[in-house]
């Protein structure tokens, strides 16, 4: 079991400091050592600005925060968080600064394959486990002619196109459909100029792999062609991890090229990096999941851009991740444990709370949980006494 007393691996014991930026709102949280446990002392929120850098409001939000509990925790001269203070007694620094961020809107997503069944059906089910929009869809079923498609790229500029299609088989035959419509989609991306070009992820059959990216590659100017495991490779066997981790990383990589954000990674303090609200909501899970010796554990993190539910798994060591609409329940939940853990409002109808359950109703926790990088016992500690209230049913 996780425990809350102080770690071997933690020696942290001063005040901690927590940013976490979303799309709508930036939060701010200070931690304390009360006594030998941590405590949210206080804590901010303000709307995002459109056109100014989170870094410009996270300043303002760190002074205000610092005025309303008494003390500095912005220091003018560094231009950052007060890390160091030359007198600890009036002026106490902050020992460590996380931060947790998903400031961009869902990823825009173009998706190519053969028929809408098949390859699309299983690249679907990756596209679910990142924060991603699909936008349109190409099939060989429509005819599609270059011009068509390059036109749709252009008016609904996606940030990545996902090429799948065919099994992982190496016949002629098989591969004759998939390399026809890799030249459609090569001859659609030439007609496009270089900064209108979506990155490009092929997740179809293999052994058509080298001769479509090497036919892309050709195309004049640049173009960012990623090429992971077929998600279907044989009938029925569905492999959606790979490519989901790549739009993932691509993902957090245009977050991390935002204004500011450079930064922000300034004021981290090690061995934390800035890490994503979705990814420490899902850490958050499986913290409380282990400190409670769960089996497993159901959490939903609601947003008003999407609902982000977590299957966390003591047996399989890992989670299972699902965007999903908000205020939806799609069917493929059905097989999901019950619904035990929230963070934000609590969707009462469609998920009525089990006997035991644990509300986070300020949406608190995932922001929080980059501090346990650092000082995992602080972490459980606020989790415990100030975020997850017990909701039991009655």
């Amino acid at each position: 079991m996780m425990s809350e007393s102080a770690s071997p691996l933690s020696k942290v014991t001063g005040t901690l400091l927590t940013f976490g930026i979303a799309l709508d709102k930036i939060t701010l949280c200070l931690l304390e050592n009360i006594s030998g446990h941590y405590r949210l002392a206080g804590w901010d929120a303000v709307p995002r600005e459109a056109g100014v850098p989170p870094s410009h409001q996270c300043v303002t939000l760190c002074q205000r925060l610092g005025e309303q509990m008494g003390r500095a925790l912005w220091d003018e001269p560094t231009n950052g968080p007060l890390l160091t203070s030359a007198d600890p007694i009036a002026q106490p620094a902050l020992e460590h600064v996380a931060i947790a961020m998903s400031p961009r809107p869902r990823m825009r997503i173009w998706l190519v394959g053969l028929s809408e069944g098949g390859s699309v059906a299983a690249a679907r089910r990756a596209l679910a486990s990142a924060p991603l929009q699909v936008v349109g869809i190409t099939t060989l079923t429509a005819i599609p002619t270059s011009a068509q498609v390059a036109g749709q790229l252009i008016e609904t500029h996606p940030e990545a196109l996902v090429f799948v299609g065919g099994y992982d088989t190496p016949e002629t035959d098989a591969q004759q459909w998939v390399l026809h419509l890799g030249r459609i989609v090569g001859q659609a991306l030439e007609r496009l100029s270089p900064g209108q070009r979506p990155a490009v992820f092929y997740a179809g059959n293999r052994w058509c792999a080298e001769a479509i990216g090497t036919s892309w590659r050709g195309i004049s100017g640049p173009l960012q062609l990623t090429t992971v495991a077929n998600v279907l490779p044989t009938p029925g066997i569905v492999q959606p991890a790979a490519l989901g981790v790549a739009l993932s990383d691509y993902y957090w990589r245009l977050c991390q090229q935002m204004p500011g954000i450079s930064q922000l990674q300034q004021w981290v303090t090690t061995p934390g990096r800035i890490v994503n609200l979705e990814a420490a909501f899902a850490q958050m899970v499986q913290v409380w999941m282990e400190y409670h010796r769960l089996p497993m554990l159901h959490g939903l993190y609601c947003t008003a851009q999407w609902w982000l539910h977590v299957w966390a798994d003591q047996a399989e060591q890992g989670v299972q991740l699902r965007f999903v609409r908000p205020g939806t329940r799609p069917a493929e939940l059905a097989a999901w444990p019950p619904l035990q853990v929230v963070s934000g409002e609590w969707p009462m109808e469609l998920w009525p709370p089990p006997p035991v359950a644990w509300w986070d109703r300020r949406g608190l926790g995932p922001s929080i949980t980059s501090i346990g990088q650092v000082a995992p016992p602080a972490l459980i500690q606020v989790l415990k006494y100030d975020l997850l209230e017990p909701r039991r049913r009655r």
